[in-house]
C-alpha cells in the first residue's frame, strides 16, 4: 500500500504538485545549509577570521569530492523516478539496491582519499600558511564521515524520486538541530574550535544516515530497502552509470573549477577568503528554492515519461520557467542591494563585510541566467540527456570559467574581475543549454 508521505507528480492540478513537493525540499535544504552555516557562525563570532577562513578553503575541497558521488546518484535518483512512475516494482528494487551498493563503496573510497590528500591539495591551492593546519583538521574530520553523508544523500534521493519530501525534512530538521547544539557545545564550552565544528558536522551526518535508512528498511513500499539484498546488478550499475556518470563529473570538474577559483581568491589574503566564505552562506540559502526547483524539474519530468503524460511535461515546464524565473528577479534584487546586512550575522570585520557585499552586487544581477539554465539542465536530465547537459556545463562552468581567470586577472587584478566571472559563465551557460534545448529537447518532449 503506497504511503500517503508521497505527493504524486503525475497527476492533479500541476503547479500545486510543483509547489508541494518543492516545499519540503527547500525547508529541507535550508535546514542542511545550517551546517556549514553554523559553523561559520561559531566560528566567525567565536574563534576568529582566521578559522573562518580555513573552513572556506575546506568548502570547495569537500564539494570536489562528496559532489561527484553525490551527482552519480542523481542518475540512480532518474532511473527510480522513471520505474516509480511507470509502477515497475521489479526493476525498481534492483535499482535501490544496486545504488546503495555502490553508494557504500565511493563513501569509503572517498573518506580515504578525502584523508590523505587534504593537506597537499591545500597548498597546491595556494592556501595561506596560517590556515592549512586549520583547514587540515577540519578536511581530516570531515571526511571519516563522508560515507554518512553520501548516505543520507542517496537515501532522500529515494525518497524524493518517489515524490517523498516529507521525511528528508524531518531528518535534516532533527541533524541541524543536533549539529547546531553540538557546535555549541564544542567551540564555546570544550574550546575545540575548529575540530570541534567539524566533529559536530559528522556526528549530525551520522543523525540523519541512520533516520533515512530507517524509514528506507520499514516502509511497506515498493522502494523498501533490505539490507541484505543490497548488491550489484551489473546491468542496473551499467544503467545507473549511464545517466550518473555525467552528472557526477559534471559536479565534479565544476567543483573542480570552484577550487581553482579559490587558489586565485586565496591569493587576496584571509581577508578577501572570509568574506567570500561569508557571502557563499548566504548565497547558498538565496539559491536553495531555486536549486530544489531544478531537482523538482528532473523528478517531475523523469515519472511524467515513465507514465508517458507528455501533455502533463509540456504544461508543467511552462510552470517551472515562470516559478524561477520570477524568483530570480526578486532575490536577485535584494542581495544586489541588501547583502551586507545578513553578512554581519557572521563578523563585525568591516572588512570581510566589505568583500562579501561587492560579490553580492556582482552575483545578484546574474540569477536569472543561472536559474534559467538550472530549469533547462533539470528539464533535460529528467528526460535522460545528461551526457550532452554535461558536456556544456563543463565547457561554461569550468572551461570558461577558468579561461577568465587565466586571461583577465593578469590583465584587471582585482577581486572584481575574479567574482565577474560566476555571472559571465552564467550567461554563456544558459545560452548554450537554451540552443540545446531547442534543437534536441523540444520537439521530443513536445514542449513549447
Amino acid at each position: 500500500m503506497k504511503e500517503r508521505s508521497s505527493t504524486s507528480l503525475t497527476e492533479g492540478p500541476i503547479t500545486r504538485s510543483i509547489l508541494l513537493f518543492t516545499g519540503p525540499l527547500i525547508i529541507g535544504n535550508l535546514f542542511q545549509q545550517l551546517y556549514n552555516t553554523t559553523d561559520s557562525f561559531i566560528v566567525g563570532n567565536f574563534v576568529g577570521s582566521g578559522a573562518l577562513a580555513a573552513i572556506g578553503a575546506s568548502a570547495q575541497i569537500i564539494n570536489l569530492f562528496i559532489g561527484f558521488i553525490i551527482g552519480l546518484t542523481t542518475g540512480a535518483g532518474i532511473i527510480i523516478a522513471q520505474y516509480y512512475g511507470a509502477g515497475d516494482g521489479t526493476r525498481l528494487h534492483s535499482a535501490v539496491h544496486t545504488s546503495f551498493w555502490f553508494c557504500i563503496l565511493g563513501g569509503i573510497l572517498v573518506s580515504i582519499a578525502g584523508c590523505l590528500l587534504s593537506p597537499l591539495i591545500l597548498t597546491a591551492m595556494n592556501t595561506p600558511a596560517e590556515v592549512i593546519p586549520d583547514a587540515a583538521i577540519y578536511l581530516r574530520v570531515y571526511f571519516l564521515g563522508a560515507l554518512f553523508n553520501i548516505l543520507y544523500n542517496m537515501g532522500a534521493g529515494t525518497l524524493q524520486a518517489t515524490g517523498d519530501t516529507k521525511h528528508p525534512l524531518y531528518y535534516l530538521c532533527l541533524s541541524s538541530v543536533v549539529n547546531v547544539v553540538l557546535d555549541i557545545l564544542f567551540v564555546t564550552v570544550f574550546h575545540m574550535a575548529v575540530p570541534g565544528v567539524a566533529l559536530a558536522t559528522l556526528i549530525a551526518q551520522l543523525v540523519s544516515a541512520v533516520c533515512v535508512l530507517w524509514k528506507l528498511t520499514h516502509t511497506d513500499d515498493i522502494y523498501r530497502l533490505v539490507p541484505s539484498q543490497i548488491r550489484s546488478d551489473r546491468a542496473m550499475l551499467v544503467k545507473i552509470l549511464k545517466f550518473g556518470i555525467p552528472t557526477g563529473l559534471q559536479t565534479a570538474i565544476i567543483s573542480l573549477s570552484n577550487v581553482i577559483v579559490q587558489s586565485y581568491l586565496n591569493g587576496f589574503g584571509s581577508l578577501a577568503m572570509a568574506g567570500s566564505n561569508i557571502y557563499g552562506k548566504v548565497d547558498s540559502f538565496a539559491l536553495l528554492p531555486a536549486n530544489c526547483l531544478s531537482l523538482t524539474t528532473t523528478t517531475y519530468i523523469a515519472q511524467n515519461m515513465g507514465a508517458r503524460k507528455f501533455d502533463r511535461v509540456k504544461k508543467g515546464f511552462k510552470s517551472f520557467l515562470w516559478l524561477g524565473n520570477l524568483y530570480a528577479v526578486v532575490m536577485g534584487i535584494l542581495l544586489c542591494f541588501f547583502s551586507a546586512g545578513p553578512l554581519r550575522l557572521f563578523t563585525s570585520d568591516p572588512e570581510v563585510v566589505h568583500f562579501g557585499a561587492m560579490m553580492g552586487q556582482v552575483l545578484g544581477p546574474g540569477y536569472i541566467l543561472l536559474i534559467t539554465c538550472q530549469i533547462l539542465i533539470g528539464t533535460a536530465r529528467g528526460a535522460g540527456n545528461t551526457f550532452s547537459t554535461m558536456l556544456l556545463s563543463i565547457l561554461n562552468l569550468c572551461g570558461l570559467r577558468i579561461l577568465w581567470l587565466t586571461i583577465m586577472i593578469p590583465l584587471f587584478p582585482s577581486i572584481y574581475t575574479l567574482y565577474l566571472g560566476y555571472p559571465v559563465t552564467w550567461g554563456t551557460a544558459a545560452v548554450c543549454m537554451g540552443i540545446y534545448y531547442r534543437k534536441k529537447i523540444k520537439s521530443r518532449l513536445g514542449l513549447p
